[in-house]
Order: C-alpha cells, then sequence, then structure tokens
C-alpha cells in the first residue's frame, strides 16, 4: 500500500508541475498579446477568455490520461478505455461510481480526486485573474481613487 500511495504522490507532483508549466507558458503568451497587439485583448476579451479556457483543460486532459495509464499498466482496470473514463471521473470528483477500483487501489483514487481537486482551484483562480484582468481594466485616462 505505502508503494501505490508513493506513487500517487509522484503522480500528483507531475500533474502540477505540468499545471504549473501550462499556466506559466500561457501568462508569458497572454504577457505577449498585450505588448505586441496592445488594444487586441481588450477589444476581444471574450475570444481571449474562451481561447484560455480551451488552453486550460489541455494539461488537465493530459493529468487524467497520466492516471489513466497508471492504472491501466498497474492493472487495477483490464482496459484503457476503462482506464480514462475512470480517471475522468474521479479527476473531476464527479463519481459516478458504475467502475470502481477493487480494494488494493481505491486509496489511491482519493489521492486522484484530492489532485483534481487542487488542479480545478487552481484554474479556475487563474481563469477568475485573467478575467479580472480582461473586464475590469481601467480605462486610460480614468483614475480610479477619485470619487
Amino acid at each position: 500500500m505505502i508503494l501505490r500511495l508513493s506513487i500517487a504522490c509522484g503522480l500528483i507532483a507531475i500533474t502540477v508541475a505540468i499545471q504549473a508549466l501550462f499556466m506559466s507558458a500561457g501568462l508569458s503568451a497572454l504577457r505577449r498579446l498585450e505588448e505586441n497587439r496592445k488594444y487586441f485583448a481588450q477589444r476581444h476579451p471574450t475570444v481571449v477568455t474562451v481561447t484560455w479556457v480551451i488552453y486550460l483543460i489541455f494539461p488537465i486532459i493530459i493529468d487524467v490520461c497520466l492516471w489513466a495509464a497508471f492504472y491501466y499498466l498497474a492493472k487495477a482496470l483490464p482496459t484503457f478505455e476503462e482506464s480514462f473514463y475512470f480517471s475522468t471521473v474521479t479527476f473531476t470528483t464527479v463519481g459516478y461510481g458504475d467502475i470502481v477500483l477493487s480494494k488494493d487501489w481505491r486509496h489511491v483514487a482519493t489521492f486522484e480526486a484530492v489532485n483534481g481537486w487542487i488542479i480545478f482551484g487552481w484554474a479556475t483562480a487563474l481563469m477568475m485573474a485573467v478575467i479580472q484582468r480582461l473586464y475590469f481594466r481601467a480605462e486610460p485616462g480614468l483614475d480610479r481613487h477619485r470619487d
């Protein structure tokens, strides 16, 4: 059991690193957009927001695939399709319960659920920061501190 839980902690570390890399790259791209196409983001905040949300789905798909590969390679589930489905349901904390792990593996699934909770919370916080930046930026020439 200690080995499985250690692997689960390793998977959490890898998924957090993946998320951090994607978020860092995305924020760098957003900064470049603001520098090189100064008014694009101000004029098209919905396009930027939708692009940002779709972009943040990619590391989540990678994270789910890593967990699915672990379940499949460890023979916790018989097919990769079942592993992917189980991983998606667990990572998103939907937890339908139509596919379950054996008693030997169920503790690992709780780590994946916590991992998903952390990643989704982090992604949501970053989405909100970007949305605030796009939609609530001070208009040029306006002073926010005046009544």
